[in-house]
């Protein structure tokens, strides 16, 4: 079975976390980012309150996809440009 949690994470490059709060991989999302960081892999993690799994894709009536894709965008640039995100 493949499960992240279970493999070795050092020297993953830098990693941007999202999880919803009503989502029952909630708590494995945060699991995973603590797991990150304790293997000194910077990890940048964000829980967004009071939406559903999949809110991404729900950008017409969810406010809070568009964050979240900027949070995505912003992570995204930051690697390409070989610089760390700041979100």
């Amino acid at each position: 079975r493949l499960a992240p949690l279970n493999a070795s994470l050092a020297g993953l490059p830098p990693t941007t976390v999202i999880t919803a709060q009503i989502d029952p991989l909630r708590s494995e999302g945060e699991a995973f980012a603590k797991k990150l960081s304790a293997a000194d892999v910077k990890v940048a993690y964000r829980n967004f309150e009071g939406v559903t799994h999949e809110f991404f894709g729900m950008g017409a009536v969810v406010p809070q996809a568009q964050e979240a894709m900027d949070v995505v965008v912003s992570a995204l640039k930051a690697a390409f440009a070989g610089k760390n995100a700041t979100n």
